[in-house]
């Protein structure tokens, strides 16, 4: 039996159409040198770093919620930090 994905679509197929048209579309510059990076540096154990879609999402809570500070505890390669940097305004 194959493995079971760890997220809400059954289906690899479907999960790398939504991450090439719409994710990786909209990621910024440095978090995509920086997945990418992760990806060459630790194969298979870059899967412990936040998703670039996970990624966009807590970007767009931080954004709706107006935070201006946000505390980060525990860092793989920083993927998730610079996503939190990025999404706070400039007076955060």
């Amino acid at each position: 039996m194959g493995e079971v994905p760890k997220n809400i679509l059954k289906s690899g197929a479907l999960k790398k159409y939504i991450l090439e048209t719409s994710v990786y579309p909209r990621e910024h510059e440095q978090l995509k040198e920086l997945r990418e990076t992760t990806v060459m540096k630790y194969g298979h154990k870059s899967d412990m770093s936040v998703p670039a879609d996970e990624g966009q999402f807590m970007s767009m809570l931080l954004k709706i919620m107006n935070a201006k500070n946000a505390l980060e505890i525990g860092v793989f390669t920083g993927y998730s930090l610079l996503t939190t940097a990025l999404a706070l305004p400039d007076d955060g």
